[in-house]
């Protein structure tokens, strides 16, 4: 019963209250002109990272309540979204993946692919927590702080150092 405070602790209602404005950020990059949505991506994404580190480890948790709250529909529609605001800078980048045979082998992936992967993680994270129910939630917080290592945090990492090279960028 301990394991169902931490869905009301500090860190995880921060990281919930972050991974809600990016989901809204997303929801919203049409509406963006190219540099207002590079700019408020190079500010959420290090807080997003940040408070996702300071997630706590959850390990009794009933994966059964694991729900999903984005469907293929939306990933999509949130990947081809923001290859549209980015342009001709949905640039592939190598990322490391630790389902990879070897720790040191990465495969290419878009800009709008790795947006839409982070859309995906927060978007069931906040979708968990709208419905208010607290095994739906821990088991959310569980998968998004259990991917974190491997995955969406190596994937956020990636995407923001290309946004910073696009952001920066100086046309000599």
């Amino acid at each position: 019963m301990d394991e169902y405070n931490v869905v009301y602790q500090h860190e995880a209602i921060e990281f919930v209250t972050v991974a809600k404005e990016f989901v809204r950020l997303l929801e919203n990059a049409r509406n963006m002109s190219k540099d207002d949505f590079i700019d408020h991506s190079v500010k959420m994404l290090p807080l997003l990272y940040q408070k996702g580190v300071m997630l706590p480890e959850i390990t009794d948790y009933d994966d059964n309540f694991s729900e999903k709250f984005v469907d293929e529909a939306t990933w999509s529609y949130i990947q081809q979204t923001t290859s549209t605001r980015l342009d001709e800078d949905d640039e592939f980048v190598q990322v490391q993946d630790a389902t990879m045979m070897s720790s040191m082998d990465s495969m290419s992936v878009g800009l709008s692919e790795i947006y839409a992967d982070l859309y995906q993680e927060m978007g069931d994270l906040v979708g968990a927590y709208r419905i208010a129910n607290d095994d739906v939630m821990l088991a959310a917080l569980a998968c998004c702080r259990n991917n974190f290592p491997d995955y969406w945090g190596v994937r956020l990492l990636a995407l923001l150092k290309a946004l910073h090279e696009i952001k920066y960028r100086r046309n000599d």
